[in-house]
């Protein structure tokens, strides 16, 4: 029962650890996904927010070179865009611009470097420097069908008089390339957008938007819901998705620029931002890998305890047979649903028969091979465990086949369920022989006279009044007779204590012959008897007195000179004392009565 309920306990220890190790690996594995999608978006945004203000800078930067090409033409007498070219020369790894131009302030006509002349004159990039203030936008170029970013300041004179607009279109792709870092590869596109999803500015050839001139055209082309992504720039924020662009998976990141209302929109290929999340997924598999590898040891460690246990287990279970089979034990088990007793082999070979008892309900029946003294203890203790009391035991004397008389102990100990019923009983019968010889030895030689077995004074004493004090016997009647030998003195001064000896042993079989056994035998001291007689009335205790006188006649103790025979004084309970002195005072003096009137008579108390 305890190496089962060990295993119990091993097995759940070890279901609870790998369901724990278990959890611990899926939500790992789900806390791992969320982090690396989370990880992949800041990266994105971040970028994102990288370009943008690379971006502004550019612009910035461009915007302080056309400031430096103005105030240069501005110092001369006459001017054209020749000299802006000449002078660009000296600046060309500085700039990103395309091609300048000088618009005239009172027609609005622009003429390029190239010669192309354009009337801006409805432009905003043209108005606002007419009103002395720089400007940023994006111009639909006719003449070669391009939507460029132009940048364009006005040309003031010394009487802070504006006398023209210089004009400088953006070169798109090379913008994208001075912003672009190591995260991007060519692979990676950059435009800029308005509100609605217009494109106004892309550059190069071979991008996948090269079809579209509106954003939103083109995902709702490969359907994609554009609605959180309008809701978004509405509310001017940051937000990036992704979509499969036929075999390849891309990233798309769109970030307010705080210029009109423009987004900077990025499109980035799977691949470019996969290789960042990997080390952190290398991370995560490196760590469960950890984790199943301490889940290995510690099944191994788990392993050797369990085959430890079960082999200390199994020992153990043999060294117990063993010690049984050597001490003869006899061990039983019961299981009270069932109504079932299964005994060991010990019992057959102990007494060559097969148990009585084949159920746990067959303890209350009488068990044939106990001594009839002792079966009624026996069945006593059997209904204690039918009914399921925790633990019982007694010695009894059992009968075995050879004729032979055995002491034994029956020792058990029931397990209840939570609700307090019986489900198991286990035990064991013990042969207790030899040391309940051994006790009754000590207690006969403590209890009982040495030479006739018969009770010693102390004990007898103690006996009767034990008697009084037991309800069922204080209110009935009893008498305590004292017995004297007559002509003992002659007898054993004159042929010796042998046959003196011999003379008390025969006198005590014949008192013990002629009373019940549950009555009290006792020898006081030399010739002097005592017997208490349990229940009896004056008249049955004066006929057991004259038996035992008759008795004694009969037996012929007796030598040349003188015949062994006996006086005997009778008190009676309660009528002459209630405790063993007063009835020994009453008896004794019923004695001497007999003595002083011829002896071999028996007399009883006044």
């Amino acid at each position: 029962m305890r190496g089962n309920k060990r295993f119990l306990w091993i097995f759940l220890i070890i279901f609870l650890f790998f369901g724990a190790i278990f959890f611990q690996v899926v939500e790992y594995s789900k806390q791992s996904k969320r982090i690396i999608h989370e990880q992949r978006d800041y990266i994105l945004h971040e970028h994102a927010e990288t370009m943008k203000v690379n971006l502004l800078q550019r612009i910035e930067e461009q915007y302080n070179l056309l400031d430096a090409v103005a105030k240069y033409i501005m110092g001369l007498n006459e001017f054209s865009t020749n000299d802006i070219h000449d002078f660009m020369q000296y600046m060309d790894f500085y700039s990103c611009f395309d091609e300048f131009g000088i618009a005239n302030v009172e027609t609005g006509v622009v003429e390029f470097e190239q010669g192309n002349r354009i009337d801006v004159s409805g432009e905003t990039f043209f108005k606002d420097p007419v009103h002395g203030m720089r400007s940023l936008g994006f111009f639909h170029n006719e003449v070669d069908g391009r939507t460029q970013l132009v940048l364009s300041i006005p040309l003031i004179n010394r009487d802070g008089v504006v006398t023209s607009v210089l004009i400088g279109t953006l070169n798109h792709p090379l913008i994208v390339n001075s912003i672009y870092h190591n995260f991007y590869d060519k692979n990676s596109f950059l435009y800029v957008m308005d509100n609605g999803g217009n494109i106004l500015s892309k550059g190069g050839e071979g991008n996948f938007l090269q079809d579209y001139s509106n954003i939103f055209t083109y995902l709702e082309a490969n359907n994609i819901e554009t609605g959180e992504i309008q809701h978004n720039i509405e509310k001017n924020e940051i937000s990036i998705f992704s979509h499969n662009n036929g075999e390849e998976k891309r990233f798309m990141t769109y970030i307010p620029l705080g210029i009109h209302d423009w987004y900077l929109f990025c499109s980035t290929p799977d691949y470019v931002v996969s290789h960042c999340a990997s080390e952190f997924e290398l991370l995560g598999a490196n760590i469960i890998f950890k984790i199943i590898l301490l889940c290995g040891a510690a099944c191994v460690i788990l392993y050797a305890f369990i085959a430890r246990a079960t082999l200390s287990i199994k020992k153990e279970h043999e060294r117990f047979k063993l010690a049984e089979e050597v001490a003869g034990m006899i061990s039983f088990e019961g299981d009270y649903g069932k109504d079932i007793l299964v005994v060991n082999d010990n019992y057959y070979k102990q007494f060559g028969r097969e148990p009585s008892f084949q159920t746990i309900s067959d303890f209350k029946k009488p068990h044939p091979y106990i001594l009839e003294e002792d079966r009624e203890a026996f069945q006593k203790m059997g209904l204690n465990l039918i009914a399921g009391k925790e633990t019982g035991s007694i010695e009894y004397r059992t009968l075995c086949k050879d004729g032979s008389i055995q002491w034994h102990q029956f020792v058990y100990r029931v397990w209840h369920d939570r609700g307090g019923a019986p489900i198991k009983c286990y035990g064991m019968i013990v042969p207790i022989d030899q040391q309940m010889k051994e006790i009754l030895k000590l207690q006969m030689q403590v209890e009982k006279d040495s030479l006739t077995g018969a009770l010693n004074r102390m004990t007898f004493e103690n006996s009767v009044n034990l008697c009084f004090d037991e309800p069922e016997l204080a209110n009935k009647r009893h008498a305590m007779m004292i017995l004297d030998l007559d002509n003992f003195k002659q007898i054993n001064d004159g042929y010796g204590h042998a046959l003196g000896d011999h003379a008390l042993v025969t006198t005590t079989e014949i008192i013990k012959a002629s009373v019940r056994s549950s009555d009290y035998v006792g020898r006081l001291g030399g010739d002097e008897f005592v017997v208490f007689l349990k229940n009896v009335s004056e008249e049955q205790a004066t006929k057991k007195a004259a038996e035992i006188c008759e008795a004694l006649e009969k037996a012929e103790l007796k030598s040349d000179e003188a015949v062994v025979t006996c006086s005997i004084g009778i008190a009676c309970y309660p009528k002459d004392g209630i405790r063993f002195n007063q009835l020994y005072e009453a008896a004794d003096k019923a004695l001497y009565k007999v003595k002083g009137s011829g002896k071999n008579s028996y007399s009883m108390a006044d």
